[in-house]
């Protein structure tokens, strides 16, 4: 199959060429080619990043069982209005939660997780990954590029934790998933049959291997019950969701390890809002919301344990 071509009647919009767009927000887009197999286009705006890792880690992570979608071909595509960066992917089947994820879901999504983590640990040990940014260096940097706010000042509690502080810097750190929250899993099937795969490998960074499970309690459970059930959150249940984790876990280092998603979400985000102009203050303060409350959620779970 021609990737060239098919890119090029993409970004003419081509009627010939059997599409949909099924993502669009910021600076991505993200089409589903209707071909025999079909095939998903990724495009961003002012992206004239390499590929050659993520195509390799994504070989890594996929198996043989097409855990991820693969990156078939990428191009950085030059046009008037800036660069573009394009890639051609293996399309996943099956589609995200619309509710919190009941039983079935859940221990697919669990186990799929925690192969990944497997994967993602040993291609921390074949592939060059020092280039790879590591969690504790993302969240200092960005704290020191807000004024404060809340997030802020929970990113410095964070930071000063004295667990956290042996976490991050034991050795042997690994890749993690840094944003596992609902709309980056499929899932598909029905039953013990179902399978959970993921659509989207972004942003890869480096951490404790703990970190992994903790950024899918936080990101992808406790997220979902706080956008889903506002106001009562009651389907949310650590203790369950540790009990289906196929290792064991030590219960305070998740707790602790559970904030970084959220603080660090919530710096990105703060900063952003900072630096745009005529930034809207009630959207940002929508934006935040879910963010401040998980880790509201998780400060009353580390002091009732």
């Amino acid at each position: 199959m021609n990737y060239k071509k098919m890119i090029d009647a993409v970004l003419m919009d081509d009627p010939e060429l059997p599409r949909r767009l099924i993502y669009h927000f910021g600076r991505t887009r993200v089409y589903q080619i209707n071909v025999p197999e079909a095939l998903v286009v990724r495009i961003i705006e002012d992206d004239s990043s390499s590929y050659q890792f993520q195509v390799a880690l994504l070989d890594e992570a996929a198996g043989q069982d097409e855990l991820t979608t693969r990156i078939l071909y990428w191009e950085t595509r030059v046009t008037s209005n800036g660069a573009l960066g394009v890639q051609v992917q293996t399309f996943i089947p099956g589609e995200a939660v619309k509710s919190y994820p009941e039983y079935w879901q859940t221990k697919a999504v669990i186990q799929a997780v925690y192969n990944l983590q497997e994967r993602l640990c040993t291609a921390s040990n074949k592939m060059e990954t020092g280039f790879i940014p590591n969690i504790d260096d993302i969240i200092k940097q960005r704290y020191a590029q807000v004024d404060d706010c809340p997030i802020k000042t929970s990113a410095g509690k964070l930071l000063e934790h004295e667990r956290y502080i042996k976490l991050v810097s034991q050795p042997g750190q690994c890749l993690i998933h840094g944003d596992l929250w609902y709309r980056n899993i499929h899932l598909d099937g029905s039953g013990n049959k179902m399978k959970a795969r993921f659509i989207d490998f972004e942003p890869i960074i480096t951490g404790p291997a703990i970190l992994q499970p903790a950024t899918l309690f936080s990101s992808y459970f406790l997220l979902s019950a706080v956008l889903f059930e506002p106001d009562g959150m009651n389907s949310f249940n650590l203790d369950e969701l540790l009990s289906f984790w196929p290792a064991p876990l030590t219960k305070d280092d998740v707790l602790v390890m559970m904030s970084v998603f959220p603080v660090a979400l919530g710096l990105l985000k703060q900063y952003r809002f900072s630096r745009a102009e005529n930034a809207d203050r009630e959207m940002h303060r929508v934006d935040m919301e879910p963010l401040e409350k998980c880790v509201q959620v998780i400060d009353r779970m580390m002091r009732n344990p």
